[in-house]
């Protein structure tokens, strides 16, 4: 599965006037059929942005979208159910062992699910923020559709 980051989801939905928007919006169609998904991180991230721009109902409706979409998969952590305290526990040094390869807390958590879920790449725009500290594939959406183009 590829995994989304919320760059590529912003420059799709609300950048339009970006230079990558084009490559972004093909990457999105060439996708349609492929395995794909975001993770809740990723999610809320974007209702933040649309939020932080006055547009919390559309924060809202995209949420509900996503999480109802066909051709997207919405991942989430997979966490033990233990006490409040346990699961602090358990969150923090899952995290904190993200962390330690180099990435900020919001990095780590999508890293963190992807992994977690098994994902094979993970499609962003700021591929700097990633590379070298996992294994799973770290792409734009340029390099990747070059790599299924041949």
């Amino acid at each position: 599965m590829i995994i989304l980051d919320t760059d590529v989801l912003a420059l799709y939905h609300f950048f339009t006037t970006d230079p990558r928007h084009t490559l972004t919006a093909s990457f999105m169609e060439e996708t349609r059929d492929a395995e794909r998904g975001t993770t809740l991180y990723n999610l809320l991230e974007l209702a933040g942005i649309l939020s932080s721009a006055g547009k919390p109902d559309v924060a809202r409706k995209m949420i509900e979208t996503y999480a109802t979409a066909s051709d997207m998969t919405l991942l989430y952590p997979i966490l033990s159910t233990n006490s409040p305290e346990l699961f602090f526990a358990d969150y923090t040094a899952e995290l904190m062992d993200y962390m330690e390869r180099g990435l900020r807390y919001g990095d780590a958590k999508i890293l963190w699910v992807a992994e977690s879920n098994e994902a094979s790449t993970l499609i962003t725009w700021n591929t700097r923020h990633y590379s070298g500290k996992t294994q799973i594939g770290i792409l734009t959406p340029g390099d990747y559709l070059r790599v299924i183009t041949g």
